[in-house]
């Protein structure tokens, strides 16, 4: 069972989406993501790619974060985010896109202002972790103080630097990698 591990929700259930899909993190990566993103949380926007179950925005938000847009293409994952989201009374901080996370990045870079945090966590051997990271490395929506999270499989390709993304620290929990990227001022 999903269970938000820390802050205001915790203990709280969470729905899984139903199936293989989506792969929700698991209860220790949550926990060490949310501790390694402690310093940046309070009152932070968060932007959440690849959002399946909505549960990083979701112990970010239980933990002190302002706002969370979590974005996924699957209905099945959309509808889980919402029913997760306000389970939890969180509608009003929250924001759930269902589309291709690429190009709602992109389209948001034109309404949208920067975010502190920002998860990356796309399905593994995809492809789509190193396009997301391309393109933040070059967007606006990554606040200069802020930091950007990504997940995955130990055995993907991950660069040292992405744009104006520097490789800060790499964490490993059995296959999962989690790296960390903070924005290098020119």
């Amino acid at each position: 069972m999903l269970r938000v591990i820390g802050g205001e929700f915790r203990g709280r259930s969470l729905l899984s989406v139903p199936g293989e899909a989506t792969r929700p993190p698991l209860a220790r990566v949550r926990a060490a993501v949310a501790n390694i993103l402690a310093g940046y949380v309070e009152a932070a926007r968060v932007l959440d790619l690849f959002s399946g179950t909505g549960s990083y925005s979701i112990e970010l938000l239980s933990r002190g974060a302002a706002w969370a847009t979590c974005i996924d293409l699957s209905p099945g994952a959309v509808e889980v985010i919402r029913r997760n989201i306000a389970s939890l009374g969180l509608g009003g901080r929250a924001r759930i896109i269902q589309g291709d996370a690429i190009r709602v990045v992109r389209s948001l870079e034109a309404s949208e202002g920067p975010y502190r945090i920002v998860l990356v966590a796309p399905p593994y051997f995809k492809g789509l972790d190193q396009q997301a990271m391309e393109l933040l490395g070059s967007s606006r929506l990554v606040d200069e103080s802020g930091i950007v999270v990504l997940q995955q499989h130990r055995k993907e390709p991950f660069e040292e630097s992405c744009g104006k993304l520097r490789l800060r620290k790499t964490y490993l929990y059995g296959e999962t990698r989690v790296s960390t990227y903070l924005v290098e001022l020119q």
